[in-house]
């Protein structure tokens, strides 16, 4: 592109504003939180002294009531680390539907995403988000309490993810959730299941291991890692321990290896050590407490894969004896399968989906799916799909619903399902298989939490989990009543289903997830089940043949016993097998109910006005940017603004040009409130460039000459993204014209062009792509594409045209998890666009003979991995997977170029310096050119990363 319309810039901020933020309890947490409410949610706020409280208009009584929450709870969560947190807009999100919440600098807020999941703890969804992320806003404190706006909240931000590991802030958040309330992970046998399991199993993985996770080994991930490390600390170390560490922290942020220096300082370990210890108590108590209980063994109906981890949820045994489930593993997305005689069919990739959710009955099957907005990502919906076993067919039966965890009736015609409205208003819906019409609503007049319903054998019951702040209990819906079977309690009850005058159902009453059921008429509990390690999800078949997923080490397989059977439903015992590992906390913290004497205090709401909050400027931060015209760097500050509903982004900022040792100015606006989203930027800055002359004596030289330039930019963009099954399409259409006036030039060649008068782009991205499993290396399938275009319609001095087609197709390789990729470029130009290049090169290019005109290339791609080594190299890096490729790629095709080089590829994926995040990508290349030049072969070295 020529230089008058190039304004592509890199920017690499310090490395002290390096962006982490924190998510909690969902698998679609992200970074940060960059997305939009529809226009027409219209907001308010409750203001106290220590909140903001942003919510939807409708979520009146909600938002009161939270902020009486988080006023009575703050002095207990931030107790045991000495300091009280600064004043934090809260913002209650309720369009989507995942269940969610973080807390962020830069702006200053927690989000609250306020639907619950459909087997979430045995409490007040929200007042357990309260708890959990207002332990994040002090640890936030804690380590920058001065660090505020408008200068400093992105070095909090960077502060914190230097210096903090996941595992500890996460860990100290769920041992602060269960200390304080009677519910919590901490409590749950689930929690720890795969972390258990490992141990008891002999994989005693590395410290490297469990906490950055694996390729090859179902890890715990840092949640319960963290939960039980942080817990050893305060359990060895007493109750100020963790305020002294962070204390320390905060005194020098920048000492290499922080926390683990601090640890070691005060608690006399380092954090392999506590990782080392904190295995080996808990290897012991665990031990110790299953010859507590019985336990029993069982035979799986699927042919279990001792190499790949594999896991077959949620099994539904067929009339014929078959079994219907959804199978996935590090290798493969989750899919639909039928069993028959241990042998697998595949039926059908399905897409993301909150929580695991499938009913088999008469030939159907019917799950629900995460479907995305097409442009506001705050937005979601939950969809039904159902597929018919006889004729094969798909269909989504919904669309734009909330709904959860649908169950089939057993003729197939009727579906019950969770409807959960943005109020947060839970009902029992009845749905037409056929048509997906909605045709009766049943009542839920305490409106507790529903979950996971079912119909008994002849559709007239239902029963169904309910939670509310006082525990989970099970209800009946039979004859227009509704029937509470339990009396509430802090068990994580869920999946129940019919078997005769029985409702069968998981709990943990021996500290182990089972089955159990429930009396009908005399209300007694049963045993069904002695998992060794955990049992979930059961289902029973009309001849009484109970089906559930066994977890073991190598995930879940599916088991199943006859409730005929003698001896089959045996009575409560006294035996626990749980380890209560929090106990010493509660004790120091010495509050058991956090929210206990909660007041009900009613407060001034207000409206919350977009255009009265566009800005909140909350840092300065330092730019390093590459120069667009000169070999040399520009430097300078940003002065950045997010408002705190993500509506308006802005910075403005100074720059100075190192090469030409003049100064700069920049400011940037985008505005993204409605569908299209619009970006004005406007840049002061010096130019160089150099002009041939013919001086008295007719002689020609060559000199250079400056000016100064205003370029201001407005560009409209029009994203819109699809979901459906395990596919994806993603598109968008930008428009950019700019304006550009010179003025100061130290020369004025005959060509020079005081102004520039709105050149225009167009750009046009489409792509769609099949979702991808842990292993994979690219999308099995996928077909994405850029098409743009530029010209100067409205300028009479210049001009000129510019046309490139970028593209990336995905192919299944030869293999499992292999990929073939080409990627075909194309461009043509004219005018002041002549000689630019605007398309992907062959490797090794700078070092390959020049094109003068290049108008297309080839570039053909086919990668794999190598295996998956779990090196841990002390605590420089941590191996994850070895992987290869070859490639070969053209350039001018047909105009007599052709291949111009190949090679191949071995890189590796790692974590450095115990980072959990970014991850790296080191890699090396050996490129063959096709023609002799300087370096053959030539030899490339990258390191890339991603977030």
């Amino acid at each position: 592109m020529n230089n008058f319309l190039s304004h592509k810039t890199i920017k690499i901020s310090c490395l002290t504003y390096l962006i982490f933020t924190i998510t909690s309890y969902c698998a679609f947490s992200q970074l940060f939180s960059a997305g939009q409410n529809p226009p027409s949610v219209k907001f308010k706020q409750i203001n106290t002294d220590q909140f903001q409280i942003i919510y939807p208009t409708l979520l009146e009584i909600e938002a009161q009531r939270m902020a009486n929450v988080l006023t009575h709870i703050i002095d207990d969560v931030s107790n045991s680390l000495g300091q009280k947190p600064k004043p934090i807009s809260i913002i209650l999100q309720t369009q989507g539907v995942v269940s969610n919440g973080f807390v962020q600098m830069a702006p200053r807020r927690s989000e609250f995403y306020t639907i619950p999941g459909q087997e979430f703890d045995a409490q007040d969804w929200l007042n357990s988000l309260a708890v959990h992320e207002l332990r994040h806003v002090v640890q936030f404190d804690k380590l920058g309490p001065n660090l505020n706006a408008p200068l400093f909240e992105e070095l909090k931000l960077a502060i914190f993810g230097i210096n903090l590991p996941p595992w500890f802030f996460e860990g100290d958040a769920v041992g602060i959730e269960t200390a304080l309330t009677s519910a919590g992970r901490g409590r749950q046998p689930n929690f720890e299941l795969v972390l258990r399991t490992n141990e008891l199993e002999g994989n005693k993985f590395s410290y490297s291991k469990n906490y950055f996770g694996s390729f090859k080994n179902y890890t715990p991930g840092y949640y319960p890692l963290g939960y039980f490390m942080t817990t050893k600390i305060r359990r060895d170390f007493g109750p100020d321990i963790l305020d002294q560490i962070l204390g320390r922290i905060k005194r020098l942020p920048i000492r290499p290896y922080n926390f683990s220096s601090s640890l070691k300082k005060y608690g006399g370990v380092t954090t392999p050590q506590l990782y080392k210890n904190t295995m080996q108590e808990l290897d012991s108590l665990w031990k110790t407490n299953r010859e507590k209980i019985e336990t029993k063994t069982y035979a799986s109906l699927q042919e279990e894969d001792t190499k790949l981890p594999t896991s077959y949820i949620l099994p539904y045994l067929m009339e014929d004896g078959n079994v219907i489930c959804f199978k996935g593993s590090k290798a493969q997305t989750p899919a639909i399968i039928k069993i028959k005689d241990k042998k697998e069919e595949h039926l059908l990739n399905i897409g993301p989906q909150i929580e695991p959710n499938l009913h088999y009955a008469n030939n159907k099957v019917v799950w629900d799916e995460y479907r995305a907005d097409p442009r506001f990502s705050q937005r979601s919906f939950n969809v039904i799909c159902i597929l018919d076993l006889e004729t094969s067919k798909y269909r989504q039966l919904t669309t734009k619903t909330r709904l959860f965890s649908p169950a089939l009736s057993a003729d197939g015609k009727k579906i019950i399902a969770v409807k959960v409205s943005t109020e947060n208003i839970f009902n029992l819906v009845e749905i037409d298989a056929e048509t997906g019409d909605e045709i009766k609503s049943y009542p839920n007049p305490k409106n507790f939490t529903l979950q996971t319903p079912q119909f008994n054998q002849s559709g007239e019951q239902i029963v169904v989990t309910a939670v509310n702040a006082d525990g989970k209990t099970l209800l009946l819906y039979r004859d227009s009543q509704m029937i509470q079977l339990l009396p509430q309690e802090r068990q994580i009850i869920s999946r129940p289903t019919f078997y005769q005058n029985q409702v069968i159902y998981k709990a943990h009453y021996n500290g182990i997830d089972n089955i159990y059921s429930v009396d009908l008429s005399s209300k007694k509990i049963n045993q069904l089940t002695q998992a060794k390690f955990g049992v979930y999800q059961p289902s029973v078949n009309k001849n009484g043949i109970l089906t559930f997923s066994d977890y073991q080490v190598q995930g879940y397989n599916i088991a199943s016993i006859d409730l005929k059977a003698a001896n089959t439903f045996k009575p409560l015992d006294n035996g626990n097998a749980f380890v209560n590992y929090f106990e010493p906390l509660i004790q120091q913290e010495n509050k058991s109910d956090v929210f206990e004497s909660t007041p009900a205090i009613v407060y001034e709401s207000t409206p919350y006005k977009d255009i009265d909050h566009l800005f909140y400027f909350h840092s300065l931060r330092p730019i390093i940017e590459e120069n667009p015209f000169l070999d040399d760097n520009d430097y300078g500050f940003d002065l950045a603004s997010n408002n705190k509903l993500n509506t308006l982004i802005s910075a403005f900022g100074y720059r100075y040009n190192n090469a030409l040792g003049r100064s700069g100015y920049k400011a940037s606006l985008s505005y993204q409130k409605y569908y299209p989203q619009l970006s004005l930027n406007y840049e002061n800055r010096a130019r160089l460039s150099f002009t041939r002359i013919i001086n008295s004596n007719q002689d020609t030289s060559i000199v250079s000459f400056q000016w100064r330039e205003n370029l201001t930019t407005l560009n409209i963009r029009v994203p819109y993204f699809k979901n459906w099954l395990n596919k994806n399409f993603s598109s968008s259409f930008n428009i950019e014209t700019s304006y550009t006036n010179r003025y100061q030039a130290t020369l004025k060649p005959n060509n020079f062009a005081n102004k520039i008068a709105f050149p225009l782009t167009y750009q046009l991205f489409a792509g769609l792509n099949w979702a991808t499993s842990q292993r994979d290396l690219a999308p099995k399938w996928g077909q994405n594409f850029i098409l743009s275009y530029e010209h100067l319609p409205f300028d009479t001095n210049l001009n000129g045209e510019n046309l490139v087609f970028r593209s990336q197709f995905y192919f299944p390789g030869f293999a499992r998890n292999h990929s073939f990729q080409a990627s075909y470029n194309f461009q043509t130009n004219s005018g002041i666009y002549n000689f630019g290049n605007d398309i992907p090169r062959a490797s090794g290019f700078a070092n390959l003979a020049p094109i003068l005109n290049l108008s297309n290339t080839l570039l053909l791609d086919y990668r794999f991995p190598i295996f998956y080594p779990d090196w841990e190299v002390g605590a420089l890096a941590y191996v994850k997977r070895l992987k290869g490729g070859f490639f070969v790629d053209y350039e001018n095709i047909g105009n007599g170029k052709g291949l111009r080089s190949y090679g191949a590829e071995l890189r590796a994926d790692l974590n450095l310096l115990r980072f959990f995040l970014p991850g790296f990508d080191l890699g090396s290349k050996i490129i063959i050119p096709t023609k002799n030049t300087t370096k053959n072969p030539i030899f490339e070295f990258s390191l890339n990363f991603s977030f």
